[in-house]
Formats: structure tokens, sequence, C-alpha cells
């Protein structure tokens, strides 16, 4: 480790998986409000795009190979289940 790297501690490792959950969330929630009916599964599939995308940026970021898979999982396997239940919510509602 060199001068300039600052390791990761588990609650920045932690922050960075949850900010990912908290765009999952806020992407259900416009989708849920915003999006006509019929075209909230679209609207769903393409939040969850844009987690997947986040969690790799956000993991690149920390610029730390170690454990970099594992956090990307974590951050997506969250948005997974998230997206899950707001499309479980548009199932029913339809």
């Amino acid at each position: 480790m060199t001068d300039t790297e600052v390791p990761l501690t588990p609650a920045v490792t932690f922050a960075g998986i949850v900010a990912v959950w908290i765009l999952a969330v806020v992407g259900a929630v416009v989708v849920l409000t915003a999006v006509a009916p019929e075209e909230r599964f679209g609207g769903l599939c393409l939040s969850l795009a844009l987690c997947a995308i986040a969690a790799f940026c956000v993991q690149l970021a920390t610029r730390r190979r170690d454990g970099f898979v594992s956090r990307v999982v974590a951050s997506f396997v969250g948005s997974v289940v998230i997206t899950a239940i707001a499309g479980i919510v548009v199932a029913v509602t339809l």
C-alpha cells in the first residue's frame, strides 16, 4: 500500500454497496409513480440496468482489487431484490 492509498474500512465498503441499493429504491419509486402502468416493467428493467452500471462505477472508483467481485455482486443482488419487489407490486396492481 502506498502513502496515497486509503485502506477500505468495512464502513466505506458498505457505504458503496448501500448507495447502489438506494439508487435502486429511488428508481423503483420513480417508475412506480411516474411511468404509465403498461410501461412499468420496461422502466424497472431500465432502472436495474442503471444500477448495474452504477455498481461497477462505484466499485471501480474505490481503486481496490481486493473483494471487487464480492462488492459488485452484493450491490447488484441487492438491486435485483429491490427491483423484484417493485415488479411484484406492479404485477399485483395491474
